[in-house]
Parts: structure tokens; C-alpha cells; sequence
């Protein structure tokens, strides 16, 4: 039987394959998508003769540790890093604990989306996993979902409303986007060890660096 989560990103997702599907926050704005790839190694001197990285001198590494790039993959990697230990803990809070770290965590959501930083599918998608996490019979879970649904559907219809003529770009990736959910959803196995929606948030970020690059 399928777990409620995966029932519930199932509807979320529903709508992405419907009416042009949702659209993504960068549309029309003129920015650049924020979550641009990070230097593999950005602390670390790799150009060391001897093969391995030398560290940098203290300046330089405040230096690197205050560009704003930097700061932004690191904050990034935070906020993954708060979700998913939320993700995991959410049985062991009580209640009011729960829901405080619940709403942060969505707020959160809602500040990197309208920042560009997220697709309004991968805001969705973290949503829903924050219903999930709240607990609570299945009624109440698919209600929050549903509620969701239909909030990021309206967001959506109004932003097409806005940009009636998206860019080559942003039409590329949307095409990319339906056919990345079609498959993932397809998958009766996921690779490296990830969840569904894990893999899927990662495939449609791998998607819009390069519609974006």
C-alpha cells in the first residue's frame, strides 16, 4: 500500500502536468537562478603541487567565507540540513514544538521561492513533507495538503496571468520539468539512497541550472 506521504506528493504533483503546470518564481522576474552550482572545494587552495589542497592563509579565508556566493550556498546547505533533521525528529517534538519549527521551516519556503531560489513544484513538494511531519490522522494530513494545492495552484495561475510570454529559457525548463516528474513518479526504485521527493527536487535543480546557465 503506498505510504501517506507518497499519496500525498502524488496529488501535490498532480498539478504540475495540468494546465502548463506550475510556474517557477524566476519567470519574468529578470534574475538569475540563486541556487548556482558551489565551487567543489571552497575553503581548500587546490592548485597545490603536490596534488592535495593546501589551506588558505586566514584573510584569504575570511575573505572567501564573507563573498556573497559563498554565504548563500552555505545558508542553503543549513536550510537543507534544518529540514530534513526536522523531517526525521518530528515524532520524537511534542506538539507545540512541532508545529513552531513547522512554521518556520514553512515561512522559510515561502522566502527562498519568492527569492527565486526554489520552483513553486519544489516549494510545494516541501510543503507537503512539512504536512507530512505534523502528524496527525490522514484526514487531517490530506486536508493541509489539499489546502496547499490549491494556494500554489492559485500562485501559479496568477503568475501566468503576469508573463503571458515567458522566455526560451523559462519555456525550456518547464518542458524539462513536466517530463522530470513524469519519470521520477514512474521509478519503482529510487538511486543513491534518496526519497522520491528527495531525487526529485534534485533532478528539477540539476534542470533549471542548465535551462539557466
Amino acid at each position: 500500500m503506498a505510504s501517506m506521504k507518497t499519496r500525498l506528493l502524488v496529488g501535490g504533483l498532480a498539478i504540475l502536468t495540468v494546465g502548463g503546470g506550475l510556474w517557477l518564481g524566476l519567470a519574468g522576474s529578470g534574475r538569475t537562478p540563486a541556487d548556482a552550482p558551489a565551487p567543489s572545494a571552497p575553503l581548500a587552495n587546490t592548485g597545490a603541487a603536490n596534488g592535495n589542497p593546501a589551506p588558505l592563509d586566514p584573510a584569504a579565508r575570511q575573505a572567501l567565507l564573507n563573498d556573497p556566493a559563498v554565504q548563500g550556498y552555505r545558508a542553503r546547505l543549513q536550510f537543507g540540513a534544518d529540514y530534513q533533521s526536522f523531517i526525521n525528529t518530528s515524532a520524537d517534538l511534542d506538539e507545540a514544538q512541532r508545529r513552531q519549527r513547522a512554521e518556520a521551516l514553512a515561512k522559510e519556503i515561502d522566502r527562498r521561492e519568492a527569492a527565486g531560489e526554489l520552483a513553486l513544484s519544489e516549494a510545494l513538494l516541501l510543503q507537503i513533507g512539512l504536512a507530512q511531519a505534523e502528524g496527525g490522522d490522514e484526514a487531517a494530513q490530506k486536508a493541509r495538503a489539499d489546502a496547499l494545492v490549491a494556494r500554489y495552484q492559485a500562485l501559479s495561475q496568477a503568475r501566468e496571468a503576469r508573463n503571458k510570454t515567458p522566455d526560451a529559457r523559462f519555456s525550456q525548463y518547464k518542458s524539462d520539468e513536466k517530463r522530470i516528474v513524469e519519470e521520477v513518479m514512474a521509478l519503482d526504485s529510487i538511486p543513491d539512497g534518496l526519497s522520491r521527493d528527495q531525487y526529485l527536487r534534485q533532478r528539477l535543480q540539476e534542470a533549471r541550472e542548465q535551462a539557466y546557465q
